[in-house]
């Protein structure tokens, strides 16, 4: 079957994706914060084998264990994963933070240091040096966001700044623990909360991704970000008030942006990516309600399976169709990577409505309409499944690459991690 939507013309795709083929520069990055999800309710369950590949466990958490980098036996034409070793001062096991990159270094804030009922909000600020591999404690700066995860953050290139917004509590306290504050940081001034109108706390209430987007030709940056839950109270995803349902821009300010029709479900925990070479955004599934029943929480009615593109240009969204029997699937807490040199979308991993953990690779082809399922080509060692991780994605000289720090391996009773994983996908060969 086909996902209802409209399937953006050929036309579009060429507009898009041709100047592509002729202007691509070689070292870009796109920020690709972190999102992921607690969920609020269900049964707690055991890891599987599958779940405990490739990890080594220490009091419940997962610590490095080895003192240089771990590439896999791959193909140059396939993409394949890396193990990162790391130095400095490695951050604890965390899920469900965010995650900000900016020319070299990979900054995180916040998240959740354990699990139902101990899932505590951290205000944990770290920043890794990509070159030198050796993380770097930030707690001196004082005065930023509480504890909290989920939140949105992005980074400002031109002023070497980050900015982190609203976010939320631990779920199944029975409390509406959200956030609606905005904080600006930057080595020379520390932290700084952004005043805001009420219109504007409105708009920072969301827990979700939020994106950097400079144009070309642009001298200011900005971020968007689409939906996101906005609640924690009990079955959020079905309360009139439990998602944001809108795209918003912020610059100066968090402003409501009208996108007009066609526009994406209402949803929360799904990837959010700019590709600076087509000056889009990229959506993929998500977690939403139950649209059949009006209570269900991990049904497959609460997963979506579908595909969006804005364009920055003209801020309208379009669907874009496939077959979805052939695809991911209905999941949630994936990542995405925009590869224009060959027109693909990359997607790896995310969760599923009855709890699976997912740590496959997979590629849209925009100019054939298909996905393709690599990972079971893939060589070489893997990352152990898991979500809630936090992650940045770039494109170097010779790949385009995602690395992911940290997660949880399942919802209930998992192993935390503070391993760190880089996912290369070679610019040479068809892959």
């Amino acid at each position: 079957m086909t996902r209802k939507g409209t399937l953006i013309p050929i036309a579009s795709l060429l507009r898009i994706l041709v100047p592509i083929s002729f202007a691509l520069l070689a070292g870009g990055c796109s920020q690709a914060p972190a999102e992921i999800h607690e969920r609020p309710g269900g049964d707690e369950a055991a890891l599987t084998d599958a779940q405990r590949l490739a990890v080594h466990r220490g009091g419940g958490r997962v610590h490095p264990t080895s003192c240089g980098d771990r590439p896999s036996e791959a193909p140059s034409s396939l993409p394949y994963w890396t193990a990162i070793a790391q130095n400095g001062a490695i951050p604890d096991a965390l899920w469900d933070g965010s995650s900000a990159y900016q020319d070299g270094r990979f900054y995180i804030f916040g998240g959740l240091n354990g699990t139902y009922p101990d899932d505590e909000p951290v205000a944990d600020f770290s920043v890794f040096d990509v070159d030198t591999r050796t993380w770097h404690d930030l707690g001196q700066y004082t005065g930023g966001p509480s504890a909290r995860a989920e939140a949105m953050m992005w980074s400002v290139a031109e002023d070497d700044a980050l900015f982190v917004s609203g976010g939320r509590g631990p779920f199944r306290r029975g409390l509406d623990l959200t956030h609606q504050d905005t904080f600006r940081f930057d080595r020379a001034h520390g932290w700084t909360q952004i005043a805001q109108k009420p219109a504007e706390v409105r708009l920072a209430n969301r827990s979700t991704e939020a994106v950097a987007v400079r144009g070309k030709g642009k001298r200011k940056t900005v971020a968007y970000a689409f939906s996101g839950s906005s609640s924690t109270l009990s079955a959020f995803i079905n309360r009139p008030d439990g998602l944001q349902h809108d795209l918003v821009r912020y610059k100066n300010g968090w402003k409501q942006v009208a996108t007009g029709s066609p526009v994406p479900r209402a949803r929360a925990h799904h990837p959010l990516v700019y590709s600076e070479g087509w000056n889009a955004l990229l959506l993929y599934g998500g977690y939403t309600n139950d649209a059949v029943n009006g209570t269900g929480l991990f049904t497959p009615e609460n997963y979506l399976g579908d595909l969006w593109m804005l364009d920055v240009d003209t801020e309208t969204w379009e669907q874009i169709a496939f077959d979805e029997d052939s695809g991911p699937g209905h999941r949630d807490n994936a990542k995405l990577i925009a590869d224009e040199r060959r027109h693909r979308i990359w997607l790896f991993g995310g969760s599923q409505f009855d709890g699976t953990t997912l740590s496959d690779v997979w590629y849209f082809d925009l100019d054939t309409g298909d996905w393709t399922r690599v990972d079971t080509a893939m060589a070489g060692p893997a990352p152990a499944p898991r979500f809630g991780q936090f992650s940045f994605s770039r494109r170097t000289a010779t790949a385009y690459e995602l690395y992911i720090f940290g997660g949880a391996t399942a919802e209930f009773a998992p192993v935390l991690l503070n391993d760190m994983w880089r996912l290369t996908i070679p610019l040479a060969g068809d892959g």
